[in-house]
């Protein structure tokens, strides 16, 4: 069947074999160079949010993808629209997020000759992506269908894990104007596309690439001994690492964003490791899977004079501190499952039984206290009915991490650990559930607000810590040690942050007690669409909360 111009050709055969693909989520930024693909999309029946703000697109697309893990596409016309996706890719690549990045461009004779809206794509966000094509201009006497499927075909497959870690990947695409369905658009008077733009019969995909599951290989010195598991974000997953932990008799401390709360593990560690390994606690050997912070507490763990082993699914190198003696590309619970016996003695009931002391003690602190304050908002979330719960970077993860101990999908940002588009990722993974609960800091809050504008098609509680700027560097030396801190450091807004949410249309309340967030929130999930509740905190009474946790801590260990 004959196509109206070449650019429509292209675009029609690269989403329809995304489609086959099974590609369902694709984010718009509205531009004229992309039309031939923003259409293309739009008739092919994939879910399509426009996104006005690119940067805001790609972070909601990284969302959704995050919540759904498949991959999502992103599209941009020319110029710097598609330079306002390199944080969300950046963020993809370490996070091992699928995104496909679609920037349209300029054809060869408007490149480097001063033409409107025109910059250098190619290669443009350099190592950050999987795979790069400069799939170069369709004109009317090339049959490119094959080539352009095929493009398609391994952009996804490296996006997906073919090769290395599933990430973004980056398709440029130049087109020559028409770019809207018609051969004379009143513009420009194209020619007609003739060749087939058909994919495979019974809706075969066009290149099919397959990933072979991860065996298990041998820990060294885990046979028989005391061992400890340290589990956190995109550790694996699959069935059965419970089942092993308590064969092995092998104690689990589980981060947050390691899907495992909720479950018979050890949550408290932050508090746990306030002074390092408790008298009886010391393991013989330790196993690290997926990324572990936010607690540095945690990471000093895998510091000990012991066997330390890091098992990741794809050999990635999750060592910042450099302690492991051992990194294993492998599956952890097929691993898990090649050692024979464990130690055989009441080795986890020690940890179990100093979490389940450890975590009442915190909880009594924080009710005792009865101030609003991040961990009593973290802590908040647990008595909560949500699916899932988005903490933004900076203090609220470290207080979801440390005080959050109900079960359901957490998520974060924390592979470059950016405060940068945190509402749009909110809106991203909300799309996916139907009761989400987002923690935000007032500056995460404030830097992505235009990730709100349209975003109100979602249900979403939106709970924003006010502390009036960055509470974070409270516990760093730059409280101490630098001039002009407030200012340089801190950086108080003073904005109405109640005002702000009404004036974007969305229902905002301030709290005045965790009660009352409670209550509120609850009423929010239960209502639906979009709903903000600011926090107001004093940074005061939150570090001393903070520091009489760890007294507490201290008591218990």
């Amino acid at each position: 069947m004959s196509q109206p111009n070449p650019s429509t050709a292209q675009a029609r055969a690269m989403v329809d074999e995304m489609m086959r693909h099974g590609v369902v989520h694709a984010m718009i930024s509205p531009g004229s160079r992309s039309a031939a693909l923003a259409i293309a999309l739009e008739e092919s029946g994939i879910d399509v949010d426009v996104v006005v703000d690119e940067r805001s697109a790609a972070f909601r697309a990284l969302g959704t993808s995050r919540a759904t893990g498949s991959p999502v596409v992103c599209v941009s016309t020319s110029g710097t629209a598609g330079a306002n996706f390199l944080p969300a890719v950046v963020e993809a690549d370490l996070s091992s997020i699928p995104l496909i990045v679609l920037t349209a461009d300029r054809p060869p004779e408007l490149r480097d000759v001063g033409s409107n809206q025109t910059i250098d794509q190619v290669g443009m966000f350099g190592t950050k992506v999987r795979w790069f094509c400069d799939l170069g201009l369709a004109t009317s006497d090339f049959d490119g269908n094959g080539y352009w499927r095929s493009a398609v075909s391994q952009a996804l497959a490296r996006a997906q894990g073919h090769g290395r870690a599933p990430g973004p990947v980056h398709l440029n695409v130049s087109f020559r104007e028409p770019t809207v369905p018609v051969t004379d658009d009143g513009r420009v008077v194209g020619t007609a596309y003739g060749h087939s733009i058909e994919g495979r019969p019974d809706r075969a995909i066009w290149q099919r690439s397959t990933v072979a599951p991860r065996s298990g290989a041998p820990i060294p010195g885990a046979e028989g001994s005391r061992g400890l598991l340290v589990v956190g974000e995109d550790w694996g997953g699959g069935q059965g690492l419970i089942e092993e932990s308590r064969r092995l008799g092998w104690p689990i401390l589980a981060t947050a964003l390691s899907g495992l709360r909720g479950h018979e593990v050890v949550t408290s560690y932050h508090h746990l490791l306030v002074d390092g390994i408790p008298p009886g606690l010391t393991p013989e050997v330790v196993v690290v899977a997926g990324r572990i912070g936010p607690s540095d507490r945690l990471a000093a763990l895998t510091g000990l004079d012991i066997p330390q082993v890091q098992i990741d699914r794809w050999g990635r190198w999750h060592d910042p501190r450099r302690h492991s003696s051992v990194l294993i590309e492998a599956d952890l619970v097929a691993s898990l499952r090649l050692v024979g016996a464990g130690c055989g003695d009441d080795w986890s009931s020690l940890w179990l039984d100093r979490e389940a002391r450890m975590r009442q003690a915190l909880r009594n602190r924080v009710e005792a206290d009865g101030v609003l304050t991040g961990p009593a908002v973290a802590s908040a979330m647990s008595n909560l009915q949500w699916q899932s719960l988005i903490a933004a970077s900076s203090m609220p993860i470290r207080d979801v991490d440390a005080h959050l101990v109900a079960p359901g999908r957490v998520f974060a940002n924390r592979g470059a650990s950016g405060i940068d588009g945190f509402n749009s990722t909110a809106l991203g993974v909300a799309g996916s559930f139907q009761r989400s609960v987002a923690v935000s800091g007032d500056l995460s809050f404030l830097h992505d607000l235009s990730g709100l504008v349209g975003g109100g098609d979602v249900d979403l509680v939106l709970v924003v810590i006010d502390n009036n700027g960055g509470g974070l560097f409270d516990l760093l030396p730059t409280a101490t040690h630098s001039p002009s801190y407030e200012r340089l450091f801190v950086a108080p807004h003073g904005r109405d942050l109640v005002a702000i949410g009404a004036a974007l249309g969305f229902a905002t309340t301030r709290v005045g007690d965790v009660d009352e967030l409670t209550g509120l929130t609850e009423q929010g999930l239960a209502a639906g669409g979009v709903r903000v509740l600011v926090a107001p905190v004093e940074r005061v009474a939150e570090l001393k909360q903070r520091s009489g946790l760890d007294e507490v801590a201290r008591l218990v260990s």
